[in-house]
């Protein structure tokens, strides 16, 4: 698209999304937090139109959002999140409470934090009901616990939570999300602020798939916060390893990377 407030540009008449063809992609990468749905979508735009500083930045960012929410939805994409489900293990996870995957477009965005800080402004906090949000201490998403820590948000999500600590559930298991939305849609995903546009030609359902297959040792700068990102001794020894159920899934990942 173009750079500007609204990337769109009109084709037979309607708004339309125009993209970059997609370099050779790369086998694997690291996620400090992942994101399918509105702040994707954001972050793609904002990539066009970077500034110069931090507050600049987070203005632009405003203004994309704000751009995103009172716009028409482009031709390429859905209403929400419709046509996305998400599985972690066995387990389903979204959209709540339908197994079938109705009701996705009553959400925005659907991701994960690794890193318990994303962009700047969001952090998560195990899930709980109202009166614990605001009158207890709650587990927040850590980065070595081994666990996924999935959130889903609606619109309105920001006055439930309050604020932008995001509400989370934590899984043992990796993520793998199933898009279904048909010949000419798709959807924005993000990774630490890399923003992408994933569709299938023919039409037909595909995947995303997020698992753990590395153990990295990490270095705390002097600002860390354990009431943000938790206890950084988790009990164990600081390792670099291949992670995996068995050694063949240990060797599969060894062969994919080295």
């Amino acid at each position: 698209g173009r750079r500007g407030r609204d990337p769109k540009v009109v084709v037979d008449g309607k708004p339309q999304l125009l993209m970059k063809e997609a370099g050779t992609p790369v086998p694997l990468f690291c996620c400090l937090y992942f994101s399918a749905g509105l702040a994707a979508y954001m972050v793609a735009r904002f990539q066009m139109n970077r500034r110069k500083t931090p507050l600049l930045n987070k203005l632009e960012y405003g203004r994309q959002g704000a751009g995103i929410l009172t716009e028409s939805v482009p031709a390429q994409l859905g209403t929400g999140l419709e046509g996305v489900q998400i599985r972690c293990g066995d387990k389903h996870y979204f959209p709540p409470h339908s197994e079938d995957g109705s009701g996705g477009e009553k959400y925005r965005e659907v991701g994960f934090l690794n890193i318990n800080w994303q962009a700047g402004i969001a952090n998560g906090s195990d899930r709980a009901p109202i009166c614990g949000r605001a009158c207890s201490t709650r587990e927040p998403a850590k980065f070595n616990d081994g666990k996924i820590d999935m959130y889903r948000l609606k619109l309105r999500s920001v006055v439930k939570n309050p604020g932008f600590r995001i509400q989370t559930d934590k899984h043992d298991d990796g993520m793998t999300m199933t898009f279904s939305g048909g010949r000419g849609k798709g959807i924005f995903f993000q990774w630490d602020g890399e923003a992408r546009f994933a569709f299938s030609p023919t039409g037909e359902p595909f995947q995303l798939n997020v698992q753990k297959i590395l153990n990295l040792p990490v270095v705390l700068g002097p600002r860390y916060d354990p009431r943000v990102t938790g206890d950084p001794h988790n009990g164990r020894e600081a390792f670099f390893g291949f992670e995996g159920a068995t050694p063949e899934r240990r060797a599969a990942v060894r062969e994919r990377i080295v």
